[in-house]
């Protein structure tokens, strides 16, 4: 039998204060933003980055 796919967690590097981490999503926006220093996030770049396997 085949093993659910356990999707990882989406890991990216916020242009402002240059740290790694994972993007909070803000439902009323439809926006990633970054949780440390609230930096919107281009959700396109998230949704390339977690297409090409997180590189």
């Amino acid at each position: 039998m085949a093993k659910p796919y356990e999707e990882k967690p989406l890991l990216i590097k916020c242009p402002n204060c240059k740290q790694t981490h994972e993007p909070d999503y803000i439902e009323t926006t439809q926006r990633y933003i970054c949780p440390i220093c609230a930096e919107p996030l281009d959700a396109q770049v998230v949704i390339e980055k977690k297409k090409r396997g997180m590189k």
